[in-house]
């Protein structure tokens, strides 16, 4: 290495090294009493929830406890993404597509953990119903799909690969803004099979559409929301979206092992009724087998974002390979701070085996991130 190269190394690692001593300071003085650190966080209008883990987060004060404030701000979907790459919004923590999309692109966004996997079905027209229960007699047939969502690219992957359907031609896909509007259009007959989301199963069977099966049936375990930053904020706020992670990690535990307490805990914060809120985010049928879980999970990602770019959906001829925009680090530093907080817990030194199974193909993994 030349002499001036070896300079700006040391340069460099002596200005990482201020870095994280401020920033540790300045989550010390919040946690004694100083200045705190706040987050501003998008919630859909049409969602009457948000994710359990930053719900009973919030309810128990696991982020007060790390000095965090959590202000939650009610848009529009469609305009979610864009208000998180200007600034608007510090993150969101619900949809898949469009962050990978606008990321690709260069947009101002980074995914950052995981949010869930599961949460949609499969539904039917009742009059064609029991004639596309299997998915090998989906040829010819009409698909409806939120526009930009994860079972568009979840099930193109496993028409064309599984069962060799040729997509646009054997079997057609049509696009909605939302679930009312793909409801409608199945129960007219303009779509054959339906993805629906888990909390509009009900008003869809009312409406008089047929319940097919979870869409982890169509792919097991595929992986949906992820936890989406604006990038100069993920930056210049880090140690915040670390006190976020560390509050939905510990979150994370009592939604395995405490069921009852973390519906209780959902139902004081948000008024709503026990049975609902144990409906959607415990019983497998309601939620569609729908799991809630912060790791970043970049391996599944990686997955959907190539076939993403084969279906050549980002409008731009170069996209960004996906560790441009995807942060794992931030979970694997605040997990980690978990595992000293609590050494003599062995749930968070397995979750830690489980990051490491889940995200090696993230570039220079083995080198940074070692077994227990």
């Amino acid at each position: 290495m030349k002499k001036n190269a070896k300079i700006k190394a040391a340069l460099a690692t002596l200005l990482l090294a201020l870095v994280f001593v401020a920033s540790s300071c300045r989550e010390k003085g919040a946690a004694g009493g100083g200045e705190r650190l706040s987050l501003k966080m998008g919630k859909v209008n049409s969602q009457p929830l948000i994710s359990p883990l930053v719900q009973i987060a919030l309810e128990r004060g696991y982020f007060d406890a790390y000095g965090l404030d959590i202000d939650i701000q009610v848009i529009d979907r469609m305009g979610a993404f864009e208000a998180l790459a200007v600034g608007k919004l510090d993150f969101v923590t619900f949809e898949l597509i469009p962050e990978l999309t606008m990321g690709g692109q260069g947009s101002d966004l980074s995914l950052f953990a995981g949010t869930q996997s599961g949460g949609m079905s499969v539904m039917a027209n009742k009059d064609v119903a029991e004639d596309v229960r299997e998915i090998s007699s989906w040829k010819g047939r009409t698909i409806g799909v939120k526009l930009l969502s994860t079972s568009e690219m979840v099930s193109k992957f496993v028409l064309s690969n599984k069962y060799g359907f040729k997509i646009d031609d054997e079997v057609k896909y049509k696009f909605f803004e939302g679930d009312e509007p793909l409801i409608a259009a199945t129960v007219r007959g303009d779509v054959d099979i339906a993805f629906i989301s888990a909390n509009w199963v009900e008003t869809a069977v009312a409406q008089g559409m047929i319940y097919l099966y979870p869409e982890t049936t169509v792919q097991k375990d595929y992986v949906c929301c992820r936890q989406t930053a604006n990038a100069n904020a993920l930056r210049k706020k880090r140690e915040a979206y670390k006190a976020l992670l560390k509050g939905e990690i510990r979150a994370y535990k009592d939604y395995l092992f405490d069921a009852e307490g973390a519906v209780n805990s959902i139902v004081r914060a948000t008024g709503q009724d026990y049975d609902y809120i144990y409906r959607t985010y415990y019983d497998t049928v309601t939620s569609q087998d729908t799991r809630y879980n912060p790791d970043p999970n970049f391996n599944g990602v990686q997955g959907v974002y190539g076939v993403l770019i084969g279906w050549n959906y980002l409008e731009t001829e170069q996209p960004l390979k996906l560790p441009e925009f995807y942060d794992i680090s931030v979970y694997a530093q605040a997990l980690g701070e978990i595992i000293e907080e609590f050494p003599d817990d062995p749930f968070y030194k397995e979750l830690w085996a489980y990051f490491l199974e889940n995200n090696d193909q993230y570039p220079n993994f083995s080198e940074k991130y070692k077994p227990l």
